[in-house]
């Protein structure tokens, strides 16, 4: 409340100006209609002088009785001159203010942002206070949508998932097809439902991954509940797109070296599989797409050192973006030779159901996929799926 203080004071200065003292420096008399005005009138009227000489005696009355007035007692002060209903009034306007202000929730809002903003020297005592503050405003304001998400994110983070999935159903509400939404509110009723995909999990998990690719929360739930589920090929299909979406040598990446290995122990110890091993050779199969990419003439190899190759097959002719399977290469020797098969599937997907993909490559200097993060790339359509051939793209530089 200290905080306002300045804003009161400002108030109380503008109150004050205008009610008070523009009105004193502004107030001038108005006679209005005179008892001259009215005698000019009725001479302008009538002719008759015995109306004229009562019409005079009548005037000459009403001035000595005026005359008498001013001497003896004082006149009654015009409204604008009583500074006690103007000093009323400026402290109406200022309370008025103050309660309106209050009653919008604006000074609550500006003190929990400013609070948000320095979260990173607070104590855990003053980021539980902070909670406490915005389950209140949130409560007195649930349509408050960054509010709920706030909430959601602490809930997750502390453990409580059912109250995270709580909000983020609220967020749903509001906003059905939100990638981000979708997929921590699908992670949140996983870690809720003790670590068990549910069918409404899951398809929210699979709506955020066909809005966005890339949502990691989706991508966690689906890998964590097929490994779960000792559906070890499907788990390690998501999590290399999450290794991929890790900086290379960063804690993130290194935990998914260690769970895909993980998986792959696993699916190799069963009768059912063989060892998942991500390839880059030529060698084709019943169900693989092989992929040469070549630079264009005048570029150098040098050029595109470092760079990530990413390498994508969507179903042939669809209009939607989801990846049917996805690899990651680093950049060589020129052209790059990549297979793609049902190891590379993601989001449940089997490139063997599939006679044509189109094909996608894309040159990242940053390691991250995407057009928009891509200096080359270059694409192919309606490459047959299981065919003994080699399908050759070459890329081009993108134009920012």
């Amino acid at each position: 409340m200290t905080e306002l203080w300045p804003v009161i004071t400002a108030l109380c200065a503008l109150a004050t100006l205008f009610v008070v003292v523009l009105p004193m420096i502004w107030r001038r008399k108005l006679e209005g209609e005179t008892v001259d005005d009215w005698l000019a009138i009725r001479r302008a009227e009538t002719g008759d002088e015995d109306l004229l000489s009562d019409a005079q005696l009548r005037v000459w009355d009403d001035k000595e009785s005026r005359v008498e007035s001013v001497e003896g007692t004082a006149l009654v002060a015009p409204a604008s001159s009583r500074p006690g209903y103007q000093v009323a009034l400026a402290g109406l306007v200022v309370i008025g203010t103050i309660g309106l202000y209050d009653f919008l929730g604006a000074y609550e809002d500006v003190q929990i942002t400013r609070a948000i903003a320095s979260l990173d020297e607070a104590t855990p005592e003053d980021v539980t206070a902070l909670i406490a503050r915005i389950e209140a405003r949130s409560t007195a304001r649930p349509g408050n949508l960054d509010y709920q998400s706030l909430l959601g994110e602490y809930y997750v983070a502390t453990g409580n998932a059912a109250g995270a999935l709580e909000r983020f159903e609220v967020i749903l509400e509001e906003a059905p097809n939100a990638p981000d939404v979708l997929g921590r509110a699908a992670q949140a009723e996983f870690v809720a439902a003790g670590q068990v995909l549910t069918e409404r999990a899951r398809k929210r998990a699979e709506q955020a991954l066909a809005g966005d690719p890339r949502q990691k929360s989706a991508l966690a739930t689906l890998a964590m509940g097929s490994f779960g589920a000792e559906r070890y090929q499907e788990a390690i299909g998501y999590m290399r797109v999450l290794r991929d979406l890790e900086i290379p040598g960063s804690e993130g990446h290194q935990l998914m070296i260690s769970a895909i290995a993980e998986a792959e122990s696993r699916l190799s110890s069963t009768d059912t599989g063989e060892p998942v091993l991500e390839t880059t050779s030529a060698v084709s199969s019943v169900a693989r797409v092989v992929v040469s990419v070549s630079i264009p003439e005048g570029v150098e190899e040098s050029a595109l050192t470092g760079q990530t190759v990413f390498v994508i097959a969507r179903p042939a002719g669809s209009a939607a973006r989801m990846p049917t399977a996805v690899t990651r290469v680093p950049t060589s020797t020129w052209p790059i030779v990549v297979s793609l098969s049902d190891e590379n599937s993601m989001a449940g997907q089997k490139l063997s159901a599939l006679a044509e993909v189109d094909v996608e490559v894309q040159v990242s200097p940053t390691g991250q996929p995407g057009l928009k993060n891509a200096s080359f790339a270059g694409e192919l359509r309606g490459v047959p799926v299981g065919v003994n051939s080699v399908a050759e793209i070459t890329i081009r530089a993108i134009s920012k």
